[in-house]
């Protein structure tokens, strides 16, 4: 039976789950803000009505809409896909050969997995406060209203989003462990014991 290098198998496995957090991040707050004529529900706030209706929603910026979602279309979905193939094709190739998963890359990967890790966290804070501004604006002014897709939909991208922050963390995690792995299996006993056998120059 092949085996394989495990860590960079839990790497791809975890680039395949942040590639699926994407679309559960950017079509639930896409849709909302479709359904609402292009407004931003995020931070929005509510005035009086004019005697028609009860009260009026003001749209926040759209940016506090579109950040989530361009953050998760980019950072989760085209790097999560492109380096989940990547991974699975060292990790196919690793059958044959231990080596390739201990001469890839590492250090590079664990800067940028930091950085996107920092932007989910915002992004999840973004959408848990926004919609909370939202949801207690809303309250103000109604102590009866149904909650519709909007709620569901905002939910699920709550959710996915601080689950994209685990997975970054956990690829953080995982590529320093690598990192030491991989340096110190370039350290080969012959490596050592050409050390030991060297004459002193000091």
């Amino acid at each position: 039976m092949a085996v394989v290098d495990l860590q960079l198998l839990v790497q791809t496995l975890l680039y395949f789950c942040i590639f699926l957090s994407g679309f559960a991040i950017s079509i639930p707050v896409g849709v909302n803000t479709i359904k609402f004529d292009g407004m931003c529900i995020l931070y929005a706030v509510f005035a009086k009505g004019d005697g028609i209706s009860k009260f009026r929603m003001q749209s926040s910026s759209r940016a506090n809409c579109n950040f989530p979602v361009y953050t998760s279309v980019f950072a989760c979905i085209f790097y999560g896909l492109g380096f989940g193939c990547y991974n699975a094709y060292a990790v196919w190739k690793s059958r044959a050969n231990q080596s390739i998963g201990s001469a890839m890359w590492v250090m590079p990967f664990i800067l940028i997995n930091s950085t996107l890790f920092v932007m989910l966290l915002i992004n999840a804070c973004m959408i848990s406060v926004g919609y909370k501004v939202f949801c207690d604006q809303l309250k103000e002014y109604s102590d009866t209203f149904t909650t519709g897709d909007y709620a569901r939909l905002l939910t699920v991208a709550q959710i996915a989003c601080w689950t994209a922050c685990l997975l970054f963390l956990l690829q953080v995690a995982v590529g320093i462990l690598r990192f030491y792995r991989n340096r110190r299996l370039r350290q080969s006993p012959s490596d050592r014991e050409r050390i030991g056998q060297s004459e002193p120059t000091a």
